[in-house]
């Protein structure tokens, strides 16, 4: 997958943490994780999208 984009977030200190955390126990970085989690939101509402239509 080519990346382009950069996205800033802000996010609660309880978010970042367990996402640092949960980033570290899959030996991934932070952003691989973001990137990840939000490419799976995104398919995920897509299929919900052409499912409803």
């Amino acid at each position: 997958m080519k990346l382009k984009g950069r996205v800033t977030a802000y996010l609660p200190e309880e978010i970042q943490r367990a996402l640092e955390q949960w980033a570290e126990e899959e030996s991934r970085s932070l952003s691989s994780l973001a990137t990840y989690l939000l490419t799976q939101a995104v398919k995920e509402r897509q299929q919900q999208q052409n499912q409803s239509n």
